[in-house]
């Protein structure tokens, strides 16, 4: 997703659970997985490639780093910033596979369903016929060259690259606003994910270690 959209998900999930500086701080983190270098060289980043099971792995190793920076060595910053990293790729995973299309298609399509409708896809490992676009370098390159990346874009790009399938910005059609309310939802659970997690590993009061700012 464009940065705008990963930001408008978060404020709206997330926004008044914490502190502005943390907030900032967690969005900084998000934001960062879109250098190019983790763009080209890292798909469990953002559900791409079809690196569905790296992807879900990533997220839970970013949760426990969270957790094991927090309890074991206090490091408050390092936990906000794999939590941000973790949403970026909750986030892009609704942008980047076709669990909208799927949903919509089996709840009757637009005419019978609303974006706030949309359920969120615990386990994308377990959905028959969900998978992710095909991240090919040539045409995520060629698709960002002036004037002819459109043309490429329309002509030369697969069905199921990235490219074609992405729901990064409102332009990629009606399917986008399902997109967003998902991965809001799915950001609000990845939340309370990681608190159950700190107050598992660290007593009632952990959670409070990562909510609250220390003075």
């Amino acid at each position: 997703m464009q940065a705008r959209y990963h930001v408008q998900i978060m404020r709206a999930a997330i926004g008044d659970r914490f502190s502005k500086s943390d907030f900032r701080r967690i969005i900084r983190a998000n934001l960062s997985q879109d250098r190019l270098q983790a763009l080209v060289l890292h798909p469990e980043y953002h559900f791409d490639g079809g690196a569905l099971r790296d992807a879900q792995a990533y997220i839970s190793q970013q949760r426990r780093l969270a957790v094991r920076l927090l309890l074991t060595r206090g490091d408050r910053a390092g936990a906000l910033d794999a939590f941000g990293r973790l949403t970026h790729a909750r986030q892009d995973f609704y942008a980047h596979s076709n669990w909208t299309a799927l949903w919509v298609a089996q709840h009757g399509g637009f005419e019978r369903t609303t974006p706030e409708q949309i359920d969120i896809c615990p386990n994308p490992l377990g959905v028959t016929g969900l998978f992710s676009g095909n991240a090919s370098v040539v045409h995520f390159l060629a698709c960002r060259v002036p004037v002819y990346g459109g043309w490429h874009a329309r002509h030369l790009t697969p069905p199921d690259d990235h490219e074609s399938m992405n729901l990064d910005h409102p332009g990629r059609g009606p399917l986008f606003p399902y997109a967003m309310a998902a991965a809001t939802k799915h950001t609000a659970v990845e939340l309370e994910a990681l608190l159950r997690m700190l107050q598992r590993d660290g007593g009632p009061a952990a959670q409070a270690l990562l909510l609250e700012p220390t003075t």
